[in-house]
């Protein structure tokens, strides 16, 4: 073991090298250049390292200590700490709620009081790896600085637990804090859920069960995963360049597949927008292909793309479709696939996207359709933001975006 972990540490410097000495493209309006050289290429060592071990036959592919061995590569490499120090003011305590771990952050000064506000947090990681430790920091400090409970969800991963288990243990725990909501010192009418990536996929999915509508009073959609029926959306042909071998890597496509229990031989498929089929681009989901209804002009970057939009590509393959569309149109795997009836049941919800994000319009779409809805909603779009930023705002890897991002939390966080 020692000796894996020393083979480890060589191939994630040499990787943190060579992306400090190549032209890795990063977004130009951050300033913290090396530091976002130094992620990618740390992350990219982290696939080496899986991509090795299971070729060698050391460990099986997304086996528990693979996802702990990334997990814990990832937090040095997004906040350059090897452990996280705790806040003083705030009591932090593991426990179970409803047979699920959760990770609870109370502010010293309201522990007494009966009508505090919570946040119920889920973590990103594509609903397959990272864990509450990766945002252990980040619920420190939205904790203490918004004044709030923040209790962090330990929900079940892919591709162990497939959907719906993930989305079942949010719903349990968003149940179970409703209820016992007294018992915990919480107010029933403060009660939010929020999450980034594959956690913001999430929090709009627990909204859209029918057991726990009426229940939630804010949701915040950070950098979330909507639709999966687009994989060329503007936004991923801005910024595919960008970051391309770590968080902005297509191959990530793979982690859809895990969640959905589908074939990995789909890749290609999907990597191609060949998943769906040329009727369905046409039909009521139109403006997922053509974007120019719920995509403004002002969060495009290329002028190219701003005269143009979208052009629907006549192209699909009508079977496959039929055999994957169950999973691709319902809209609790992917919340953008709702009813106007149901996004209409939304509480006010807090979305924040990211100029240089792969994902960035699926964030902005959605903001949108909620305001053609008459929903409440905020759009948070920070042009020079990346995915994971929300994570770097704090030790030797801060980014100045990073800072404002959290920033930008805490002061809706602090209306709830």
């Amino acid at each position: 073991m020692k000796l894996f972990y020393v083979v480890t540490f060589i191939v994630l410097m040499v990787a943190i090298i060579l992306s400090l000495g190549l032209n890795v493209r990063v977004p130009e309006p951050v300033a913290e250049k090396t530091t976002l050289r130094i992620m990618e290429g740390c992350l990219k060592g982290v696939g080496y390292i899986i991509g090795a071990s299971v070729a060698l036959g050391l460990t099986e592919a997304n086996s528990p200590f693979l996802k702990e061995v990334g997990n814990n590569i990832y937090r040095v490499c997004t906040t350059g700490r090897l452990w996280m120090a705790q806040t003083k003011g705030l009591k932090i305590t593991d426990q179970v709620m409803s047979g699920i771990p959760v990770r609870v952050y109370e502010p010293e000064s309201s522990i007494q009081q009966t009508n505090r506000p919570v946040l119920l947090y889920l973590h990103g990681g594509g609903w397959a790896f990272l864990s509450i430790d990766n945002y252990d920091h980040l619920c420190q400090k939205l904790a203490k600085d918004a004044d709030i409970v923040v209790i962090s969800v330990d929900y079940r991963l892919s591709p162990q637990n497939p959907y719906p288990a993930g989305l079942d243990d949010v719903t349990s725990i968003v149940m179970h804090v409703s209820e016992n909501s007294r018992s915990l010192g919480i107010d029933p009418g403060r009660i939010a859920v929020g999450g980034d990536s594959a956690g913001g996929n999430l929090a709009a999915a627990v909204q859209l069960r029918p057991e726990t509508r009426g229940k939630l009073s804010m949701l915040l959609l950070l950098v979330p995963v909507l639709q999966g029926v687009n994989m060329k959306t503007i936004g991923f042909t801005e910024n595919v360049e960008y970051l391309h071998n770590s968080i902005n890597n297509p191959g990530q496509v793979v982690y859809f597949f895990h969640y959905m229990s589908l074939d990995h031989s789909l890749f290609n498929a999907f990597r191609n927008n060949l998943h769906t089929s040329a009727e369905f681009k046409k039909g009521k989901y139109r403006f997922l292909f053509d974007q120019r209804k719920y995509l403004p002009a002002e969060y495009i970057r290329s002028a190219k793309l701003k005269q143009i939009g979208n052009d629907i590509e006549q192209v699909g393959n009508e079977t496959l479709f039929n055999e994957l569309k169950d999973k691709l149109l319902t809209p609790t795997i992917f919340p953008m696939m709702a009813s106007d009836e149901e996004l209409s049941t939304f509480p006010f919800t807090y979305v924040m996207a990211a100029g240089y994000d792969l994902i960035r319009d699926d964030a902005i779409m959605f903001a949108e359709r909620l305001r053609h809805l008459n929903v409440e909603v905020q759009l948070s779009h920070f042009p020079d933001g990346f995915h994971n930023d929300l994570i770097m705002f704090d030790g030797p890897f801060k980014t100045d975006v990073g800072v404002r991002t959290v920033m930008d939390m805490v002061k809706v966080l602090k209306k709830l």
